[in-house]
């Protein structure tokens, strides 16, 4: 299934609007599923676990940094860990678990994009070597889903609406911030040519948000109409 073939963060205004984006969508449980299409995919994986650890497909695990202990690592019989989550310590783990960090906060204004394509292809090495990948950041959410959204498009041919709404019947918690979203709608169009989400201003939040979103927020624009906001 192969495709053929440094952070500086702005503060102001604009950032605080981000993070506020974020946190309403993240506490926001209205999940719509839309366009999946990868049957064959779908076919191919094992039942969702539930609570914390979510397995993607049978060589990727997303979880929280909660969750990356030696218990779990055993378990899960992890061969490599991509950390996404610079701003905490280490795990403990074993000499023979490979270990790869992506030194990325979680705000808009970071650059994810030039990351994408070596933590793909570290997870499908370790994938063909039969090993699996566990990768997280500190709630699982934002910056560890955008690289897993990034591998689905790379290596399982998915476009990004399909990667999204897939990895959201896996993981209902993923919320990647806009401007992650942003260069995943870049990345798309850089493997595929086209894009399958956009960007489109919400008035709520008064921002550009991506369209797979923008439901989320009816219910809280009608409402807001409402009380006349």
């Amino acid at each position: 299934m192969e495709v053929e073939k440094i952070i500086i963060p702005t503060k102001g205004y604009g950032e605080s609007k981000e993070n506020v984006v974020q946190n309403i969508l993240q506490n926001l449980q209205d999940v719509e599923i839309r366009g999946v299409e990868s049957s064959e995919l779908l076919s191919r994986l094992q039942p969702c676990v539930s609570g914390n650890i979510s397995e993607i497909t049978e060589n990727l695990i997303l979880t929280s940094a909660s969750i990356v202990n030696p218990q779990t690592l055993e378990l899960y019989k992890v061969s490599c860990i991509i950390s996404c989550a610079p701003e905490l310590p280490v795990p403990i783990h074993r000499d023979d678990i490979l270990y790869h960090a992506i030194n990325i906060i979680d705000s808009g204004y970071s650059r994810i994009l030039p990351f994408f394509d070596k933590a793909a292809d570290l997870i499908h090495q370790v994938s063909k070597l039969g090993g699996r990948t566990l990768v997280y950041c500190v709630a699982g959410v934002s910056r560890s889903s955008s690289i897993c959204l990034a591998y689905l498009m790379k290596y399982y041919k998915l476009s990004l609406l399909e990667s999204y709404n897939y990895l959201k019947l896996r993981r209902p918690r993923i919320k990647p911030n806009c401007g992650f979203f942003k260069q995943l709608i870049e990345y798309e169009k850089q493997l595929f040519g086209c894009n399958t989400v956009q960007m489109v201003y919400n008035e709520f939040v008064q921002m550009d948000i991506p369209d797979v979103y923008d439901s989320d927020y009816r219910p809280i624009t009608t409402f807001s109409k409402k009380i006349g906001r």
